[in-house]
């Protein structure tokens, strides 16, 4: 059975039909990043982990689809372009998960940071501060040598908030 093709308006109408989805996505993460830069406030320790797959993955992106607008003729360029420019945009700009972030107001793993006052429970061990989002534990990456003065900040503004378990 020979295989349908697809129309050319279908196609371009499809590609249309993707930019305001991207776009949204592209103003909700960017609203979203910006949200988070104000919680955590200046960077003091930050740690991106898997950090050469996340640079092969954008690289990955970009060369497929240059190759894709190169040797795509029959595609619609400027409907395709636009998708493939707000994709490479959100993939960019998109935490990784597993990426840590201490600054001055608060901290961020991954998609979700919290300014100090807001951690539900807190505590500090090893090379990490420790705290609860949504009842789980994660953490923070803070070199042990940063504990004292961070101690100090957190009981000050949650001290009933520290981990029995703190060291």
């Amino acid at each position: 059975m020979p295989s349908p093709e697809l129309s050319p308006i279908v196609v371009e109408r499809v590609l249309w039909g993707l930019a305001p989805l991207l776009g949204v996505a592209a103003l909700v993460l960017s609203v979203w990043v910006a949200r988070n830069r104000g919680v955590v406030g200046t960077v003091e320790v930050q740690v991106a982990r898997r950090r050469a797959v996340r640079i092969a993955l954008v690289a990955s992106y970009a060369v497929a689809a240059a190759v894709l607008l190169a040797f795509a003729r029959e595609l619609p360029r400027v409907p395709l372009g636009l998708d493939l420019a707000l994709g490479f945009y959100v993939l960019w700009l998109s935490p990784g998960f597993q990426d840590s972030k201490f600054g001055s107001s608060g901290v961020q793993r991954g998609w979700h940071a919290r300014r100090f006052g807001e951690l539900e429970e807190w505590r500090l061990t090893g090379d990490h501060l420790r705290w609860k989002l949504f009842g789980v534990w994660i953490s923070s990456d803070l070199p042990k040598e940063r504990h004292a003065a961070v101690r100090e900040k957190l009981v000050a503004l949650v001290p009933d908030r520290e981990s029995p378990f703190s060291q």
